[in-house]
């Protein structure tokens, strides 16, 4: 199996405006939470489910010149690399200015326009569309001590209406320790730090009708 960009693209916003805030002082603290992503912070999280076991790697970079959410996705078939261009973490749909991919050994290209644009058109009618509005449906479940294979940590347990589950915590970047995903599965953080750097470091290549 190899990744569909759409499905990335679909993760990457999931994770990027994962939501939470209510009016309690909890709801907003793991709001702080999860908009904690600098440039150069990096998490790994573990996503078992539908698409079976990946381990995806998650960081803010800044590299040609932008700023990227870069989305690294390894399973036993080989991996991907999507990087989205955004104006920091987090970020709506709306705000993706350009995306790259590159799977495997083969080179990176540029997403063309019509992807992308059909992508954000789709994700902006939908509830991931305002992330403070989704952040406002979040019920807390309570303080929550969770372990994973990072180590440790107090967690905030946020609970959606689509009956998803998400742990917080300010001190991982991105802020989530565990979660499950409605209709994809769960994920674990692996472990996590600074100081990342793209991962695509060649020119992308512009496919044809691209626009660009």
């Amino acid at each position: 199996m190899r990744f569909n960009v759409r499905s990335l693209i679909l993760v990457a916003a999931v994770l990027a405006v994962s939501p939470t805030s209510a009016g309690a002082q909890d709801l907003d603290a793991a709001c702080v939470a999860l908009g904690n992503g600098g440039v150069g912070a990096w998490a790994e999280q573990r996503m078992q489910g539908s698409l079976g076991t990946i381990d995806m790697r998650f960081a803010l970079v800044s590299t040609r010149g932008a700023t990227w959410y870069e989305i690294t996705a390894v399973n036993e078939q080989g991996s991907s690399i999507i990087q989205l261009e955004v104006p920091g973490f987090p970020f709506r749909p709306d705000q993706i200015e350009s995306a790259v991919t590159k799977t495997g050994v083969t080179p990176a290209v540029i997403i063309p326009d019509a992807v992308l644009q059909q992508y954000k058109s789709t994700a902006m009618s939908g509830p991931l569309s305002d992330i403070e509005a989704q952040c406002r449906t979040a019920q807390v479940i309570g303080a929550e001590d969770v372990t994973v294979t990072a180590g440790s940590f107090p967690t905030t347990h946020l609970r959606f209406a689509d009956g998803g589950d998400v742990w917080v915590s300010a001190d991982v970047p991105f802020g989530i320790v565990r979660g499950v995903v409605a209709r994809q599965g769960t994920l674990e953080l692996l472990s996590f730090g600074s100081g990342a750097t793209g991962s695509i470091t060649e020119t992308p290549l512009s496919l044809s009708g691209n626009g660009n």
